[in-house]
């Protein structure tokens, strides 16, 4: 396997029995490999198609593996630049790399040091990627870098809740923008994209792994944090590493609702602003009409007791009767047609 490298291509060859080291004569920098005269949207092109090669590459091709770590790491300051930064989080800031892919980077850690020693050790969990609604699942992990699929190709996207400011509450000008844009955008987004995001649910309460012990363990999104939801192209996608948890059907309603309307970070929940009432009964509309078309549990998740009341008190409105019957029609197993009918009845 060899890696040829020049100002036109960087490709694979296939020979094996030719190999040759990397060649880097035509490169300055102590710690950064520079392109000269190859646009960016030139190199996105080249460390996608590097990208996607080294997905199909054996498990056991370790030559491909640390010639690929090399590229990156040699490239890593060219991607964590302020013109690619898309997103932070507790954990993690996020680079565009290409409309394709980006690259998640763990706080603290910067471009000579996130990925200095080799440690290739992530490749696709196909079960997680085939999820139309989920882009946290690694393609590939270095060291304290992973890269993943682009959730976010074009600017135009907004995360769901507000900033994330470590512990502190949302101020006051961060809620007039969450209630001024987010909710708006959230509640405009058609039943269609609705429907895929409790479909991906559905699918993900499906997968699960068994422990040594023989305990069952699901996954689900840590929706503490609505910031790992984001509306991108009009859809709902979920950016975040997923939690485990011992709940069979640990994705409900809820999953939906918490992220898309009753938190704004995971400090604080929303508050009741008459402004938007009619928004806020639009998201909460599609949610159940969603979930229901899905077979979502609709009870709230264990983890969150006060969901339920917080959910009254931004709808100025008892939902409980209703998530009760439609609950109970649920584990009655009557037809989503007939819930679907009480929901166009009793929720206007």
């Amino acid at each position: 396997m060899n890696i040829n490298l020049s100002t036109n291509n960087l490709k694979f060859n296939n020979n094996i029995n030719n190999q040759k080291q990397l060649n880097l004569q035509n490169y300055s920098s102590k710690n950064n490999l520079k392109f000269k005269g190859i646009q960016p949207n030139e190199l996105s092109k080249i460390l996608d198609s590097n990208i996607d090669k080294v997905i199909q590459t054996s498990p056991f091709d370790v030559v491909s593996r640390i010639k690929f770590h090399k590229i990156i790491n040699e490239l890593l300051p060219d991607i964590m630049t302020q013109e690619n930064f898309i997103n932070k989080g507790r954990e993690s800031k996020v680079f565009k790399i290409s409309d394709k892919y980006v690259a998640k980077v763990k706080r603290g850690y910067d471009a000579d040091s996130a990925i200095h020693f080799y440690n290739y050790t992530k490749l696709p969990d196909k079960r997680f990627n085939q999820l139309d609604i989920y882009y946290g699942e690694p393609i590939v992990r270095l060291g304290n870098t992973e890269i993943l699929k682009n959730a976010t190709p074009s600017n135009d996207f907004i995360c769901c809740g507000t900033s994330y400011r470590g512990t502190k509450c949302a101020t006051i000008d961060e809620i007039e923008q969450y209630e001024k844009n987010y909710i708006p955008k959230c509640a405009n987004i058609p039943q269609e994209s609705y429907d895929k995001f409790a479909i991906g649910l559905a699918q993900l309460n499906k997968i699960h792994d068994i422990k040594p012990n023989l305990s069952k363990v699901y996954y689900t999104p840590d929706i503490i944090n609505p910031n790992n939801i984001l509306i991108s192209g009009n859809e709902f996608k979920i950016v975040d590493k997923l939690d485990t948890i011992k709940q069979k059907e640990p994705n409900t309603l809820f999953t939906m609702l918490e992220p898309l309307l009753i938190r704004l970070s995971p400090e604080s929940y929303a508050d009741f602003n008459e402004k938007i009432l009619n928004e806020r009964n639009a998201i909460y509309k599609k949610c159940l009409i969603a979930s229901v078309k899905a077979n979502l549990p609709i009870e709230s998740n264990i983890k969150y007791p006060y969901s339920d009341y917080c959910l009254n008190n931004i709808l100025k409105n008892s939902v409980t009767q209703y998530l009760y019957d439609l609950n109970k029609m649920r584990v009655k197993k009557e037809s989503i047609e007939n819930r679907l009918d009480y929901i166009q009845n009793k929720i206007k």
